[in-house]
């Protein structure tokens, strides 16, 4: 804008011979300036230019190479289509893809990460601010994949990733992005961290991805499938929570009604919440018998623990509302250890990977569970252990107590 105005004032001075003569030297000094400004903008445009085309030719190169891998496990993904989402077909593909050479992890981190030493190498090249570069392959759902491209030096990171999904059996670059690392880590227990920047009050997914590098136990990790994940940390305290067969008074029965009411039926309460405080009289039979499958309280315990209806024999229940709903993206669970002891119980040593501080040990704890013949099983204590590397448990939103639902649902 301010270019074309001093052309057009240039312009008017130059058809006006007086103007011209009576402002010679100042017409000199604008000639001068105008110059270097048309020189100046033509540079900045030629730079911004060659950043564009740049970016562009990268960002079609990597359309290109992660269609590539892609291609590599077609067959399976084909062959497989019905069971894509399964544990068994992942593997197929991460291992296709470590025949390929390249490092492979799900993104739920439950396959050992395959070609690890690259991803290992790189990050310790990270850690001393040397030129180093991997490229990860991260395997989705539905046979998707993120291809990570990373790149370190001088003590910064560098990533670019590229998401391919599938259609009509062929797959389709979707997503391109490349941005510098506001913060990454290599912890000792073998988690790399990531995190792309978000501003004060942005309201998407956050920034932070996690890739588990080191190998875990598989039984360790069947251990987890079983006993642990099915419960997790969404939506209850069981495993953030010291507690016993003595003393359970810490202990959410209304979470653990409804987290082991889908773990006993493979589906959600029946009673629906609302924006009014909704409330509901569960019978004493289906409100006990869901908890007592899995925890050894008895009936009177559990009344202790909850708002029980002597006369009409039902369990006063409220579900979660807007006022004590939960902030997503909690940690996931792993089991780093595990203890057959003398009574023929076992102990889990349970640490919680929160991808959303870089943590891969939110929380410590020690879980007692007594396996049955029949295949069941129920908790039977947690203890949390104290550590310089916990981190509070902040993810959890209790209930809310008798005098906050009054003041939030009375008028309703």
């Amino acid at each position: 804008m301010l270019l074309e105005k001093m052309q057009q004032y240039w312009m008017s001075i130059l058809k006006n011979k007086k103007i011209f003569t009576r402002n010679y030297y100042k017409c000199k000094i604008l000639t001068v300036i105008l110059i270097i400004l048309m020189v100046f903008t033509g540079c900045r445009q030629e730079r911004i230019t060659e950043k564009v085309q740049k970016k562009e030719t990268v960002e079609s190169a990597m359309y290109a190479e992660a269609k590539e891998i892609a291609q590599t496990f077609q067959n399976i993904y084909i062959q497989e289509k019905s069971e894509l989402n399964t544990l068994k077909t992942k593997r197929k593909i991460i291992n296709c893809l470590k025949m390929q050479g390249y490092a492979a992890v799900d993104r739920d981190n439950q396959i050992d990460m395959v070609n690890s030493e690259k991803v290992e190498k790189f990050c310790k090249a990270a850690e001393k601010e040397e030129q180093a570069a991997v490229d990860i392959i991260v395997v989705f759902d539905e046979g998707e994949i993120i291809q990570y491209h990373l790149e370190s030096m001088d003590g910064k990171v560098d990533v670019r990733l590229c998401q391919v999904e599938w259609k009509d059996n062929n797959p389709q670059a979707e997503y391109y992005d490349e941005y510098e690392a506001y913060a990454w880590k290599y912890t000792e227990k073998g988690y790399l961290f990531i995190e792309e920047y978000r501003p004060p009050g942005f309201d998407g997914a956050p920034g932070e991805t996690g890739f588990r590098v080191q190998p875990l136990n598989e039984t360790c990790r069947e251990l987890n499938r079983k006993y642990v994940m099915p419960l997790g940390y969404t939506l209850n305290n069981l495993l953030i929570t010291n507690w016993d067969e003595q003393n359970y008074t810490e202990l959410d029965f209304y979470d653990l009604y409804e987290k082991m009411y889908h773990m006993k039926y493979g589906k959600q309460v029946s009673y629906e919440a609302n924006f009014g405080g909704a409330e509901y009289e569960v019978p004493e039979d289906e409100f006990e018998e869901v908890l007592q499958t899995y925890l050894p309280f008895d009936s009177t315990e559990i009344e202790k623990g909850t708002f029980y209806n002597c006369d009409d024999k039902t369990f006063r229940y409220r579900p979660r509302g807007l006022y004590d709903c939960e902030f997503p993206y909690e940690p996931y669970p792993e089991v780093i250890s595990y203890e057959k002891l003398h009574d023929g119980t076992l102990k889990l040593t349970i640490e919680a990977v929160w991808e959303i501080r870089m943590l891969d040990q939110a929380i410590t704890s020690e879980l007692i569970i007594k396996p049955m013949k029949d295949g069941s099983f129920q908790y039977l204590s947690n203890k949390v252990i104290k550590s310089d590397q916990n981190a509070n448990a902040g993810w959890y939103m209790p209930r809310l107590t008798e005098e906050e639902w009054k003041a939030n649902y009375s008028n309703n």
